[in-house]
């Protein structure tokens, strides 16, 4: 197992062109009090590599997910990339809140690599924004202060 990220997810999470990511959704999974696995879906526009080792996170302050992951410190990323699923896990730590939204500081675990034999992945979770532009743009400034 891993536990960097590879250049490809590295650049999938860097931050960048999130514009020609928009369409990507990834799962990000945590544990809930009666510990039964917890699914969320979020977009490249609420994480952020920091590095091959480090990923920050901008998620709903009030939200399952970010009391699951405040009470437990971990959770794991399933994202489907160039044929490949990746499940990352992942070692978190709060960070400030800024707005609505808890930030995140999150180390990696360990990253397992999945692929089939007998058959090929071609997509993971695509999206279709409603109204792209002040999406975009609102990821583009979640980015910027993760990346403060």
């Amino acid at each position: 197992m891993l536990n960097q990220l590879s250049l490809p997810l590295f650049e999938f999470f860097n931050g960048k062109n999130v514009s020609d990511k928009q369409h990507e959704a990834l799962f990000l999974l945590s544990v809930d009090e009666e510990q039964w696995p917890h699914v969320a879906m979020i977009s490249v526009g609420e994480i952020v590599a920091m590095n091959e080792a480090e990923l920050r996170l901008s998620l709903w302050r009030n939200s399952v997910t970010t009391t699951n992951i405040i009470r437990t410190g971990q959770a794991t990323i399933v994202v489907i990339l160039g044929g490949i699923a990746y499940y990352i896990k992942l070692s978190v730590q709060e960070q400030s809140i800024l707005d609505e939204r808890q930030r995140f500081v999150a180390t990696i675990a360990s990253i397992r690599e999945d692929v089939a034999k007998y058959a090929d992945i071609i997509s993971g979770v695509r999206i279709q924004l409603k109204e792209p532009q002040p999406v975009i743009q609102h990821w583009k400034e979640t980015i910027e202060d993760m990346l403060k």
